[in-house]
């Protein structure tokens, strides 16, 4: 019985070393919100300055996802009750929105990349709603250090064979990029 959960451990470490492996994500990026906050905005002003070839498009359908345009998809998550009221959708939609991008990306296989770069300011019911739905998707997941506090981030690493990457202040993103999704 020793043995056998001695080699239990060991094949665990080994799959998670593998899947804590960084992956290079290439460009061309498209950028969306999924919940419509602020971050969305502030990850644009992050990937142009970190000279990366993108677009941004803050409520694209899936319908309208031309995947043959992009390698990568980065969905900014964050739910805002303001800025889902402004895009004139509920969080249900949203949800099914960025659910059914994310789906097609992966079919066409786009790479997909999750951020959650507001931290917890920006953590609430509906957020981990998106973060639940999408984590299936991803490839790979970044998150603020504070959004972190009640140990989601470190439950979904558990649970998902995906790359994840935390950092302390959302100025910290622009390293990343450029670490991750330099062509």
């Amino acid at each position: 019985m020793k043995k056998i959960l001695i080699l239990f451990l060991m094949v665990s470490l080994i799959f998670t070393a593998i899947a804590a492996e960084k992956i290079a994500f290439e460009q061309p990026i498209l950028i969306t919100s999924g919940g419509q906050s602020p971050g969305a905005l502030q990850m644009k002003v992050l990937a142009k300055a970190s000279k990366l070839d993108y677009v941004f498009e803050k409520t694209i359908s899936a319908a309208d996802f031309d995947s043959g345009n992009y390698k990568t998809l980065i969905v900014v998550i964050g739910a805002s009750g303001k800025g889902l009221g402004a895009a004139g959708i509920d969080i249900d939609a949203e949800v099914a929105r960025v659910e059914s991008l994310c789906q097609k990306a992966k079919e066409d296989g786009v790479k997909v990349a999750l951020f959650q770069i507001e931290g917890g300011s920006r953590r609430g019911t509906s957020t981990d709603l998106i973060i639940d739905t999408l984590a299936p998707y991803a490839d790979a997941v970044f998150f603020k250090l504070d959004g972190n506090e009640d140990g989601k981030f470190t439950q979904l690493e558990a649970d998902y064979p995906i790359y994840f990457e935390s950092f302390e202040k959302t100025s910290n993103v622009k390293s990343i990029l450029k670490d991750n999704f330099a062509n």
